[in-house]
């Protein structure tokens, strides 16, 4: 019986660890593909000042 209760809780630790990984490596790709989103945005943005800029050097 004691030998089972061992087993029982060692699998249950690997469990609980696998699904805490799981969860953090959920929320990195979250946060990675929100900054990426902001990057892209923020470029864009930039991009459009600097056509701005050239548009009224030129005029």
């Amino acid at each position: 019986m004691l030998q089972t209760s061992k087993i029982l809780h060692s699998r249950d630790e690997w469990k609980n660890k696998a699904i805490e990984r799981s969860a953090e490596i959920r929320e990195y790709r979250k946060n990675q593909k929100r900054h990426l989103e902001k990057i892209a945005e923020l470029k864009l943005y930039n991009r459009e000042m600097e056509q701005l800029i050239d548009a009224k050097k030129n005029s």
